[in-house]
């Protein structure tokens, strides 16, 4: 059986493919959905929005890996395969950025200080899940792996992650383990050294999102829930609209809590968007050992690295001399740090589709640019979960009209037909409004714009 890898779609590939692509100028596509599936998406779009949620889960059991294939587990390879991904692009750079991958926030800032992106988390989707909403069978899908991959791999924690909310359509039918670096290995010690300038820059995204979870291992932990609009507490002790939303949609049970005496309940980083401890600490030794500059952005929020991306924007255009094109706000994987960049559009990060979202947003778009495009990209997530943002909600935190690239008004929040479509209306317009930004800025600038306006 061959070495487990990520899949294509999942978040970590789809950022270091658009850093790559961005390095040199390119363009690619997050979703490499293969031509079939293209044809299938565009066939369910033309159906209700019924269809898509009922099709799109079941779609994900074919990507599912079977866990047998943990016994082949490989960090290395997993660790290889992103930095394969840089693999055309050429000479050293100022600077490289580690750590958290936060969507198009980590994006934009690792172009902003024109150097690649290296992550701290990788996920592999193992098939099965828990139809029923079991928070034990879903734990031992892959919960004895886990410990054993922990064990020998002093690098790494390992983080079996439960949403049967937000991320419901997929848990059902696969289950997401995700690999944690808590320090530095070698292949991203010697890619710095060969790929950055002597005396460059090594910028870590430092995430201190936290969460609750259960401890599992000395190095390994299962989270339940993730982030939105529905907190921690919420998916272990359950609520009227945690128990409506079961209800509506089959799972036996509204709360997700376990056994606390036999795995202790603790708070530490968030799954998806906190940094574990240990490899912000090895790479500034690694950095005083071989003579880069360490340069920590540590932030309590995820929204933190969004805003730093807004602000970096509106630096290097006002570098430039110019004003900004627009404003280009997207959400989770749906985004696209390089047409920004092609055309001095300001870009705001969104984590999700949920009300957070919605209060970020608002109170973003005081500093939207006055008489220019906003495009929107609201995010196709198949779930009517409890916090999830209505559509006038969304118009309302805007505050003014908008393009919109993503899903359709009569389809949100289930709309096959913007995984294959969301970006044409945007690049169509970068097309005519090409202006590339050609500022970018040094390490020191990034931090020196985070300590005056965000820490």
């Amino acid at each position: 059986m061959t070495t487990p890898q990520e899949s294509t779609e999942s978040s970590t590939p789809i950022i270091t493919r658009a850093v790559a692509a961005g390095l040199n100028g390119l363009i690619a596509d997050n979703y490499q959905f293969p031509v079939w599936q293209k044809a299938v998406l565009l066939a369910l779009g033309q159906f209700p929005q019924g269809a898509a949620r009922f099709a799109i889960s079941r779609f994900q059991s074919f990507s599912g890996l079977p866990p047998a294939c943990l016994e082949n587990f490989s960090l290395d390879s997993l660790i290889q395969a992103r930095l394969n991904d840089y693999s055309a692009c050429k000479g050293q750079y100022p600077a490289v950025v580690l750590g958290a991958g936060l969507g198009g926030a980590t994006t934009y800032l690792s172009l902003s200080v024109g150097g690649p992106f290296l992550p701290q988390a990788f996920v592999i989707t193992l098939d099965k899940g828990s139809f029923n909403g079991s928070i034990e069978e879903y734990l031992n899908r892959s919960i004895e792996p886990a410990l054993n991959i922990a064990a020998k791999d002093p690098r790494l924690m390992t983080i079996q992650h439960y949403d049967p909310i937000h991320d419901g359509w997929l848990t059902r039918f696969v289950n997401h383990l995700r690999f944690k670096l808590i320090d530095l290995p070698e292949a991203y010690a010697e890619f710095i050294r060969q790929r950055v300038r002597p005396g460059g820059s090594v910028v870590y995204l430092e995430g201190a999102a936290e969460w609750l979870r259960y401890r599992l291992g000395e190095h390994s932990v299962l989270q339940v829930g993730g982030w939105g609009d529905i907190s921690p507490g919420e998916f272990l002790e359950g609520s009227p609209r945690i128990t409506e939303y079961c209800t509506r949609t089959g799972l036996k049970t509204d709360r997700w809590a376990l056994n606390s005496e036999k795995w202790p309940l603790e708070t530490g980083p968030e799954s998806e968007w906190g940094s574990e401890p240990g490899l912000g600490d090895a790479l500034e030794v690694f950095c005083k050992n071989e003579g880069f500059q360490f340069v920590r952005l540590h932030f309590p929020h995820p929204n933190d690295f969004s805003r730093l991306a807004f602000l970096a924007a509106s630096k290097m255009l006002e570098k430039d001399g110019r004003q900004p094109g627009g404003t280009l706000i997207e959400c989770f994987s749906q985004f696209d740090s390089v047409s920004a960049f092609q055309s001095g559009l300001l870009p705001i990060w969104l984590i999700f589709n949920t009300m957070d979202s919605v209060r970020y947003l608002k109170q973003m778009s005081g500093h939207f640019p006055n008489d220019k495009p906003v495009f929107f990209s609201p995010l196709s997530t198949f779930s009517l979960t409890p916090d999830m943002a209505p559509w006038s909600d969304w118009e309302n935190a805007i505050g003014t009209s908008f393009i919109n690239i993503g899903t359709r008004q009569s389809h949100y929040p289930a709309d096959a037909r913007a995984l294959v479509k969301w970006y044409e209306p945007l690049r169509d317009w970068v097309q005519k409004n090409y202006q590339p930004v050609q500022s970018r800025l040094t390490a020191k600038e990034l931090a020196d714009l985070a300590l005056q306006n965000i820490v």
